[in-house]
């Protein structure tokens, strides 16, 4: 939007300049010809180009970063005021990385405990995160020819033996009559066991998709198997796409076919699984309990405590397109009653020069309150 104007601004006032002086000139007023020319190209300030969008944007950004939403840059504020389909990934996302109930259905013994530890500690998915705390391991190995599927699992070489901990896809062919869900381990081609992770879903979770239900078009794409789906369903609406057992090359699929539709796509993840996702999505966002791990590549990060506010920062970022086309509003009633008396040539140059940066004064003031006052309203400050 600002953009658009912006090509025409410093035509439009050329062209009043010369046509008042000309006007002026052809009366015999010399005077008045140069008074009026000066008069408009002082007083037909673009403070509002320069200054409205960045300003307000700045100031939104600095509201989210407060609350735990980090966004890159302006542009991709714009992105989250366009969206208007959400797509969320499961673990990590929808569930807590701080706290779940890791349970082992097998025999590990301390040796074989820091083996699977030694594979585990080179992995960021909050899978990995909780069995690696949960075997708590006092040293840890070398590891080789690591290898980490999204969405399937690990396997490496520590120590010379070979190990395997994913799910039942990944295990070598003659091991998988195995059933079950869960993270299953393989050592040196023997299995022993297979861990479950039940993570807690996030607080207010049911009152957050109650809030987007109707105003977006919702989904969910998991990489994990549908042992939770009924929980789910309760949550979610019923014209809500809930889908299991996605590959990374599913998810940006997914996101490519609502692209097409016309559709605004903001990704919610947390790691590798989702990475093509996020990076192909309007608006990627990557949802983390710790900012201080590894995030894929994305257009903001944000804690997992401040998925709660996801309603308000998406409100208070169309607010801003409004505070801006406001500021323009603002601007052009006063470039107009300034031009008004400037091709007369009753405004002195001097009077103009005072007012021009009066008006920047008024953008940046307008701009600064309106954005704390829609703050306020959204409850972010």
């Amino acid at each position: 939007f600002n953009d658009s104007v912006a090509k025409y601004f410093s035509l439009a006032v050329f062209i009043i300049a010369f046509a008042s002086a000309g006007y002026w000139g052809f009366a015999g007023n010399t005077h008045k010809a140069w008074s009026a020319f000066t008069a408009v190209i002082i007083v037909a300030c673009p403070c509002v180009l320069a200054l409205s969008t960045p300003f307000t944007l700045s100031a939104i950004l600095s509201v989210f970063d407060k609350k735990g939403f980090y966004i890159k840059n302006t542009d991709a504020v714009e992105e989250l005021a366009k969206c208007d389909t959400l797509i969320f990934d499961k673990t990590g996302t929808l569930t807590s990385s701080d706290s779940a109930k890791t349970t082992f259905k097998g025999s590990l013994s301390s040796a074989e405990k820091v083996l699977v530890s030694s594979l585990m500690r080179n992995s960021t998915h909050p899978m990995s995160r909780h069995i690696l705390s949960e075997l708590n391991a006092d040293r840890f190995y070398t590891v080789a020819d690591y290898v980490e599927i999204p969405g399937k699992g690990l396997r490496g070489t520590v120590n010379g033996l070979s190990i395997y901990a994913g799910n039942l896809s990944l295990l070598p062919s003659h091991l998988r009559r195995v059933e079950g869900n869960g993270v299953h381990i393989v050592i040196d081609n023997k299995y022993l066991g297979s861990f479950s992770v039940d993570q807690q879903w996030r607080p207010g979770l049911k009152e957050l998709i109650n809030k987007l239900d109707n105003k977006f078009k919702l989904q969910v794409l998991s990489g994990d198997t549908d042992k939770d789906e009924k929980t789910l369903r309760a949550i979610f609406p019923a014209a809500a796409t809930i889908a299991f057992k996605q590959s990374p090359h599913q998810k940006l699929s997914v996101v490519l076919a609502h692209q097409q539709q016309k559709l605004h796509v903001m990704m919610l993840g947390d790691g590798l699984n989702d990475a093509g996702a996020l990076k192909q999505s309007n608006l990627g966002v990557a949802i983390t309990d710790n900012i201080n791990n590894f995030t894929p590549g994305c257009d903001a990060i944000m804690k997992g405590s401040a998925l709660n506010l996801l309603p308000a920062f998406i409100h208070l970022s169309r607010d801003g397109l409004t505070i801006i086309k406001i500021s323009f509003a603002i601007a052009i009633a006063y470039n107009l009653i300034g031009i008004y008396f400037a091709v007369q040539g009753t405004l002195y140059p001097l009077v103009a020069a005072v007012l021009m940066p009066l008006s920047t004064i008024t953008i940046i003031c307008f701009t600064t309150l309106a954005t704390g006052f829609f703050a306020h309203k959204r409850k972010l400050k």
